[in-house]
């Protein structure tokens, strides 16, 4: 550990010397026909990933290493996005204006290619659920977001956890990251959903599809990056409490500001119920056990000069389950999490950065008041050292825009747990990556990326990726085809425990999951309309599974035997009736099938539909959102273990729709929120002990206060 800290310091020490002098970017936004000032417009410096937004007079500022013109975009809900360039000086103020519009589906996004980018001109396909989409769903969990805003993805409670499915593949193939970087705590082939917080995070990207020549291992299915909040207020803080069926309980608090080069965003927050049963028949067996959550997060930026920035950031999770069955005794999970990442920026076009990520995530049972013991599960810990450079460098005069992106990567994953062999084993991977970005006369657009990553106790693998995309007024072509691969989880290598009714046993022996993917796309945008349709294929070999041990009767390994065949479209469309109303829907089929069983996979939906209906007004100091949204699955076909014939048996799970309403209304300049709904308002309830959908009708109501806003208004 000792020489990794010394070489992240040293290299800080032989970082070039910085400049004297300072430019800036700033000026003042203001609506086109009343010229009032736009407060809270997102303003991008395109390529560079400088990001602020304007103070309640419509002011920004952005501090540049040299004086040149930048290319910037602005953009915030009910007005046109405005594109650009503006030449940085020492003390200059621009003003801008911006016309207001019906519809604006403008979006920069980083997750496909690591570059700021509006969403409109990447090759690499993403959707993305924005804050308002999380405030909408109700919940403090992000799961809830993305189970009800995208078609064909689907997160449920299955056996002690959660789960989900996406383009019908199960979760262990799509790569969950937070601001980019991996999470830890492997459990039933699932990370622990219930750290996926809502209070902090700024917007969810999701990319479908193999993504492995950028984030490695998992990303068969595809990535979903969470980007946490940085304040840009001098000052900000928002306290706030919900209520729901099951003694449902949340409540938290949040404070950033920003002054200067320096800014701090903290959260806190805590997540109880009683639980439910929904099957009262069986003793002592609760469907969704009691259970208490806390999260804390810590967000620190810093820019000494206009060269050299710093993101320092930590986190602590606690998830306690209150096991019926097992009192005194009963699980509980633990994270904390640390990293540091900075960035220096060597001339106009070239940046380098440094990364360190840390996180130790744990499961044990706590005997209360019991010999004061713990009785660890295990407890996994991954380290990510990571030296990356970007170049924005022309080369040619046809080429408008060109992104490159290269780095080398150190990851370490580690286990420790009485259930693994020899109590702890590890997993080193080395890796190299590079991407290119390049753009052609407006209209194309190419990306081609190679990844090549060895693992020390295994094998390496080579994950290219191609992209293209040609634009017109209104329509954007899009392509791609890219390798995705999986590396075997340490639980599957080396897991060698007795439960006395069951064991198992990992294999070393395991290879690698292979996929190749490539689709197909075509995105319409007109005034009022954005519609997309999304084709794909995805072939995965050497897929691993649990087999049987044969003459045994409770007792399994895991194996390289399948090879699926996964393909089927996505469609979303949103569309504007007016500057208040908005109606957005969504369908997507999937067809996954098993090559060597001759059957389909187990667990997705073919069929997946979601539909919302947004009314929005704006009157005086009060504002509000009135949503109406409903999803609907077809039958999920599961693999459920027979004791009896000792064999997998297929169960299934009938279609279902879930329905909801919610209404958010704001009070005082926003200063007071109240949002309230009904979820499932048909009151469907789970069919089966397989898995666990919905328990059924709840009305939540949920009260927030900025007391910043408030503050303001008292000074009025």
């Amino acid at each position: 550990m000792k020489k990794y800290l010394f070489l992240f310091i040293l290299l800080f020490r032989i970082y070039p010397s910085i400049c004297q002098h300072s430019f800036f970017i700033q000026g003042f936004v203001k609506d086109s026909a009343s010229h009032a000032p736009l407060k809270d417009l997102e303003v991008v410096v395109i390529n560079n990933e400088i990001y602020t937004k304007t103070n309640h007079q419509g002011y920004f500022i952005i501090p540049v290493s040299e004086k040149k013109l930048y290319n910037l975009m602005l953009f915030i809900p009910g007005y046109r996005s405005l594109h650009t360039q503006i030449q940085s000086s020492k003390n200059d103020t621009i003003l801008l204006f911006m016309s207001p519009s019906i519809v604006t589906m403008d979006e920069v996004v980083i997750t496909g290619t690591r570059f700021a980018t509006n969403i409109k001109e990447t090759p690499i396909l993403t959707q993305i659920v924005s804050s308002q989409k999380i405030a909408i769903s109700g919940s403090s969990q992000i799961t809830t977001a993305l189970s009800n805003t995208l078609p064909g993805l689907d997160f449920y409670n299955e056996g002690s956890g959660m789960t989900f499915q996406m383009q019908g593949i199960e979760a262990k193939y799509t790569l969950f990251l937070i601001d980019g970087e991996r999470i830890a705590g492997e459990n039933h082939d699932n990370i622990d959903y219930f750290r996926l917080g809502a209070s902090n995070i700024e917007k969810i990207e999701i990319v479908k599809g193999a993504s492995s020549t950028l984030y490695g291992s998992n990303a068969i299915g595809g990535v979903i990056n969470l980007i946490t909040r940085t304040p840009d207020k001098p000052f900000e803080a928002n306290v706030y409490g919900k209520y729901s069926k099951f003694n449902e309980l949340e409540s938290g608090l949040n404070i950033g500001f920003k002054k200067n080069n320096f800014s701090s965003f903290t959260d806190f927050n805590r997540k109880s119920t009683n639980g439910y049963d929904l099957t009262p028949e069986t003793k002592d067996n609760y469907t969704v056990e009691p259970y208490s959550v806390y999260n804390a997060f810590q967000k620190l930026t810093f820019s000494p000069n206009t060269k050299l920035s710093f993101v320092v950031k930590g986190g602590y999770f606690r998830r306690e389950r209150f096991d019926v069955s097992a009192i005194p005794a009963h699980p509980l999970y633990e994270d904390y999490n640390t990293g540091i990442s900075s960035t220096y920026k060597l001339n106009k076009n070239t940046d380098i950065s440094a990364v360190y990520h840390f996180d130790h995530y744990e499961s044990f049972n706590i005997l209360e008041k019991l010999n004061d013991q713990k009785k660890k599960i295990y407890s996994n810990v991954q380290q990510t050292f990571q030296l990356a450079a970007k170049n924005t460098k022309t080369f040619a005069k046809k080429i408008e825009k060109n992104n490159l992106i290269a780095g080398v990567e150190l990851f370490k994953d580690n286990m420790f747990s009485e259930r693994i062999q020899d109590s702890s084993k590890g997993i080193t991977n080395i890796n190299f990556f590079a991407m290119d970005e390049l753009k052609f006369h407006k209209k194309y657009t190419f990306i081609g990326g190679i990844r090549y990553d060895h693992y020390l106790e295994s094998s390496s693998s080579f994950s290219p990726k191609i992209s293209f995309m040609y634009s017109l007024k209104k329509l954007n072509y899009r392509a791609t085809y890219g390798y995705g691969f999986r590396v075997p989880s340490i639980k599957e290598m080396y897991y060698d425990f007795d439960l006395g009714f069951i064991f198992v046993k990992g294999n070393p022996n395991l290879k690698p999951e292979y996929s190749q993917y490539g689709s197909l796309s075509v995105e319409y945008s007109h005034k009022r309309n954005n519609a997309s349709i999304h084709l794909y294929v995805n072939k995965v070999t050497d897929m691993i599974h649990d087999v049987l041990f044969a003459n045994t009767s409770n007792g399994y390994t895991y194996i390289n035997i399948n090879k699926a065949n996964i393909r089927g479209f996505d469609f979303i469309q949103h569309f504007y009736i007016s500057k208040n109303l908005s109606i957005n829907g969504g369908y997507s089929y999937t067809y996954a099938y098993d090559m060597i069983k001759k059957e389909e996979l187990s667990g997705f939906s073919k069929h997946s539909e979601i539909i919302g209906i947004d009314y929005t007004w704006n009157k005086n100091n009060y504002t509000g959102i009135c949503s109406f949204s409903g999803k609907i699955s077809s039958k999920k076909t599961f693999d459920n273990f027979n004791e009896a014939a000792y064999s997998f048996v297929k169960d299934s799970y009938p279609a279902y729709s879930l329905w909801k309403v919610a209404l958010i209304q704001t009070f005082l300049n926003k200063a007071i929120e109240i949002n309230m709904g009904i979820t499932n308002i048909f009151n469907y309830k789970t069919q089966t002990e397989l898995i666990n959908i919905d328990p059924g009708r709840r009305f939540y109501g949920m009260l927030t206060i900025s007391i910043d806003k408030l503050t303001d208004n008292f000074k009025k």
